[in-house]
């Protein structure tokens, strides 16, 4: 008897337990998403440099990773920064939606381009871009030789130019 009262007190606790938590949870996800991401960007550039935007509740955060190779070859971290967040960034989202950023189609779609297929590109930029449901990715080589003929080269070049120049960055402390 001694062990059926513990048994029904045990049961108890946990239903008790398991009540709180699943109240909890319904709690969770009545809360409105203030932090949920509403659009992103990423570029990487000839896979050594990284940048990564995040809007979330109509902020711009970024992130900047530089990569390397050690004398062994491997591909590794050189530098890391985050957004200043100052007055460096408070026109991003302007020029986001000024270049048109997510209207942009990947350079084999483009009318009349053709591969330049007796070298290798210089530069090639990696693009992920997502706003509210939908994420594309698209990639452009060496833009800079047919910048008069394309405009999305032009936003590629402005883009990429805009964000090494003219954002603020402040570098990551490495931690041992």
């Amino acid at each position: 008897m001694r062990y059926f009262n513990y048994t029904i007190f045990l049961i108890l606790i946990l239903l008790g337990m398991g009540c709180s938590s699943s109240e909890n949870m319904g709690s969770e996800l009545a809360k409105p998403a203030s932090d949920q991401i509403e659009e992103s960007i990423s570029l990487n550039i000839n896979e050594a440099v990284y940048f990564d935007f995040e809007k979330t509740d109509d902020q711009w955060d970024g992130e900047l990773t530089i990569y390397t190779l050690n004398k062994e070859g491997e591909k590794i971290v050189q530098a890391e920064y985050v957004s200043n967040q100052d007055s460096t960034w408070t026109e991003f989202d302007e020029l986001v939606d000024f270049l048109n950023m997510y209207s942009i189609g990947p350079q084999n779609e483009l009318r009349n381009w053709v591969p330049d297929s007796s070298q290798l590109p210089q530069r090639v930029y990696n693009f992920e871009v997502f706003e509210g449901d939908t994420t594309r990715s698209f990639s452009y080589q060496d833009p800079f030789q047919g910048i008069q003929n394309y405009w999305e080269y032009q936003t590629i070049i402005t883009f990429s130019t805009y964000i090494q120049s003219e954002l603020s960055w402040v570098e990551v402390a490495n931690q041992p």
